[in-house]
């Protein structure tokens, strides 16, 4: 009876935290300046942050595949 009144606690304290939390992080609107949305497309030219961001998800994944590997090996004692 104890685990059912403490597994009970559990589940309320855990949905009074959901309550807590919006229902969606995309439905919050985040309104820039007007003055800052003229300038970012002047620094996008400058600095290529789509370019940036794609070859660090390419380096990321290919070390990520690499100690993968390498954990791999080492796990069947292959190193």
């Amino acid at each position: 009876m104890d685990k059912l009144v403490f597994y009970g606690i559990c589940i309320l304290a855990i949905a009074g935290l959901l309550l807590l939390l919006p229902s969606s992080p995309f439905g919050i609107k985040h309104e820039m300046p007007q003055i800052l949305q003229s300038i970012l497309g002047y620094i996008n030219w400058v600095i290529p942050f789509k370019w940036i961001t794609d070859t660090l998800i390419a380096w990321g994944t290919v070390i990520g595949a690499y100690y993968l590997y390498q954990m791999t090996l080492r796990w069947t004692k292959a190193i």
